[in-house]
């Protein structure tokens, strides 16, 4: 459908438009050949306003004849012959019209013959419908670009979002590895906590069906579920895992990407409690900051662990979660590593949203 006639606001400024232009003309005729100026804008007004419904076919002959799908050439024969068949029609029009004002008011709307007559009114719209037709390729131009960054920007939410269903889907199969492999060994040594540790992961994958589904989650809910998984590491490694949580309590409310810190976790208990005999104390640490909310692991780590962390860097929860991070909020996020004496910290940032 048209533009203009879909929207009636635009309908009727598009009226307006050609009602000014039309006693603008009209008042024009009437300084020039000193006729009441009543009788040229009755004469103009309702001319022009059906040639303003005219001239709207220009859009329609724009999207018979793009230019994309065309030549030059035919383009211009097109342009060619529709303006002159629409101008002629409008001529013969107002020419009609002319002639009833003029025989019912008993007057003279032109000092010319009607020949010069029909002349200017051509010459009037013939001018009128061409631009009329090359604001209707701007438009139909205009439009084209608009659509082409629309379907541009779905495949890119469409791509975004297939990314971070890949990503979140690593996740899963990551945690259950380790954790299975936590069972398996706790089957040998410790039969009811591995019992105990079944039942706990199948808690945990129930609760994480509601919010792992979820795109973004609160901070509250993130730790309700972090603190069940926590609850299944526990068993495992017993006294050896310590986690100290420094949570701003306005910071419980902003949303984040769902099992975030999940993968945090699993890394600092990889590097900071399996290898340890005497096992260590996490800290995840949370606040706002200028409009951004950052998220602090610390962990402590071996020697020997420190060399093959400054080699091949983060594992790869770490690396999921930055690209999840990156995938969502661009440059408005990040993930930055350090390694100082023994401890492991990471920190994450990102729009602190509610």
């Amino acid at each position: 459908m048209h533009p203009i006639l879909s929207d009636k606001k635009k309908f009727v400024i598009y009226l307006f438009v050609w009602s000014v232009a039309a006693v603008l003309l009209g008042l024009i005729h009437s300084s020039l050949t000193g006729i009441v100026y009543l009788y040229t804008i009755g004469f103009t007004l309702p001319l022009m306003l059906v040639y303003a419904e005219v001239n709207l076919s220009a859009w329609y002959l724009c999207k018979a004849f793009p230019i994309e799908r065309n030549s030059l050439w035919k383009i211009l024969l097109v342009t060619f012959i529709s303006t002159v068949l629409i101008s002629s029609m409008w001529t013969v029009i107002a020419w009609g019209w002319m002639a009833a004002i003029e025989q019912f008011f008993s007057i003279s709307l032109s000092p010319l013959s009607l020949v010069q007559t029909l002349l200017v009114i051509s010459g009037i719209g013939m001018p009128l419908f061409f631009l009329s037709l090359a604001i209707s390729y701007l438009m139909s131009a205009f439009e084209q670009s608009r659509a082409a960054e629309r379907n541009a920007f779905e495949a890119r939410l469409l791509a975004q979002s297939a990314e971070l269903k890949a990503l979140r889907m690593q996740i899963d199969p990551h945690f259950l590895f380790n954790a299975l492999n936590s069972i398996s060994a706790l089957t040998v040594s410790n039969a009811e906590s591995a019992r105990s540790m079944t039942t706990t992961l199948a808690d945990f994958f129930r609760k994480s069906l509601s919010y792992g589904a979820k795109e973004t989650i609160s901070v509250n809910e993130e730790l309700a579920l972090l603190n069940h998984y926590l609850d299944i590491e526990k068993i495992r490694f017993g006294k050896r895992l310590n986690v100290v949580q420094n949570i701003a309590s306005d910071t419980l409310s902003c949303m984040i990407p769902s099992l975030l810190l999940q993968p945090l976790m699993e890394n600092a208990i990889k590097h900071g409690i399996s290898d340890s005999i005497d096992g260590g104390t996490i800290t995840i640490s949370m606040e706002k900051k200028n409009s951004r909310l950052f998220v602090s692991v610390e962990n402590p780590i071996d020697s020997d662990d420190s060399i093959k962390s400054k080699k091949h860097g983060a594992g790869m929860g770490i690396e999921i979660v930055s690209k999840r991070l990156q995938t969502l909020y661009g440059n408005n996020s990040g993930v930055n590593i350090s390694l100082s004496n023994n401890i492991f910290h990471v920190v994450l940032f990102l729009p602190a949203t509610s």
